[in-house]
């Protein structure tokens, strides 16, 4: 089977699974995103139609027959190892027409016998096929599964080439190691992604691991995300343990410094780290107020059910006046006390003006774009709630993977 670059963005989107429960103090660098069967079926549509090839035998005289995928839904996690997706294959180039055939769950659970007899009429040949995908450390492989054709004369020649199809094994596998992060001006991180399949809401659970560090050897550890936490209309969960948590701040800001604004005048907030426990989370940079122009040391703390800021405090970077003059001494402790003067200020001003934001909405989740499978996917992530554990950081919200 020859597969396109839509079809290259299926089989990516499958390998976008989650991880399983952390010990609090579990250490290592991992990170996980939990898609529920909302986002991923908004995804696979968004793939629709594509067009594949299904091998003939040369030997026999059987030619290569041109099917088009126009349909296709995510029907949840076999087992852990094992996710299934319900399709609409068509012979040709044929693209859909009038409303859909698969209209929502009802369709997963039926025999596909069923499923293809509700199919519009009309169509020359077509047939309902189940794809089996499995993950194995670190690839992703994609099969046919069971089948159901109908149609007309070209029905026969369709089923019998989805039959050699499924004999021969794995249609297609897509490599899950070494996939890159990268940021808008090109900074990258190399990562392992771990699929596995979660039946609870048809969910998909990845699990990502530092290429220098995961090996081709490592399990999937039980998940840190927590689901029952999640508010209505959540349709993803991202999450990271602390030692990742800031690998990826690390990359993402050498795209730039976090902006803060204080009284019209901006503060850019450099070398940022973070750091928490259950209900606690503090951001932590080297800031630099235009007013001031001075570096100083700033501590953003966050705290609550859904992270909101409760202070910002900030220390002086103060000149080192041991080694000096008595006069000279004076003056130093002189110029440090007035820097710490004016850092106060600074951070009393800060917390007066950001006490009580949502620290989801000063420092939302950048765009995640990820190079797999030859496709580049970006996910974005609107956060309806943010939290902090004592291994690392979890958000919730809507998602759009494109």
């Amino acid at each position: 089977m020859r597969f396109n670059a839509r079809t290259a963005g299926l089989a990516a989107l499958m390998s976008l699974a989650p991880g399983m429960r952390a010990r609090a103090d579990e250490p290592g660098e991992r990170a996980e995103a939990l898609l529920f069967g909302t986002a991923v079926n908004r995804f696979v549509g968004k793939q629709m139609p594509v067009t594949l090839q299904l091998r003939g035998v040369r030997a026999a005289g059987i030619a290569p027959l041109d099917v088009t995928l126009t349909e296709a839904r995510y029907c949840g996690a076999v087992d852990a190892a094992h996710g299934r997706l319900l399709g609409v294959l068509r012979s040709g180039d044929a693209t859909s027409a009038g409303p859909p055939a698969l209209a929502g769950a009802r369709d997963c659970q039926d025999k596909l016998e069923d499923v293809a007899r509700r199919l519009p009429p009309g169509l020359d040949a077509s047939a309902v096929v189940e794809l089996v995908a499995q993950w194995v450390p670190w690839e992703l492989r994609f099969s046919i599964g069971d089948v159901a054709t109908s149609g007309g004369d070209g029905a026969a020649a369709l089923n019998a080439a989805l039959v050699r199809a499924k004999a021969a094994g794995p249609l297609t596998t897509v490599d899950t190691a070494g996939v890159h992060l990268q940021t808008g001006r090109g900074a990258s991180l190399d990562l392992d992604l771990a699929v596995s399949f979660v039946k609870a809401r048809d969910a998909l659970l990845v699990t990502l691991s530092p290429a220098d560090a995961s090996g081709g050897g490592r399990e999937l550890r039980p998940s840190f995300l927590d689901p029952p936490a999640a508010p209505a209309g959540t349709d993803a969960i991202i999450g990271a343990l602390f030692p990742l948590a800031n690998r990826v701040v690390a990359l993402f800001t050498q795209d730039g410094p976090l902006v803060l604004e204080l009284e019209g005048q901006a503060v850019e907030v450099r070398a940022l780290q973070i750091s928490g426990g259950n209900g606690l989370l503090t951001v932590r940079g080297r800031a630099t107020p235009r007013a001031l122009q001075e570096t100083v040391r700033l501590a953003i703390e966050a705290s609550g059910a859904d992270l909101k800021i409760s202070e910002v405090r900030a220390e002086a970077e103060l000149e080192d006046c041991a080694a000096a003059s008595a006069l000279a001494a004076l003056t130093c402790r002189a110029r440090n006390a007035a820097r710490a003067a004016a850092v106060a200020a600074i951070a009393s001003s800060m917390t007066a003006h950001y006490r009580g934001q949502l620290l989801r909405v000063l420092l939302a989740p950048p765009p995640f774009s990820f190079e797999i499978g030859g496709r580049h996917l970006t996910l974005t992530l609107t956060p309806s709630r943010a939290r902090s554990t004592a291994a690392g950081l979890i958000v919730y919200g809507g998602t759009d993977l494109n």
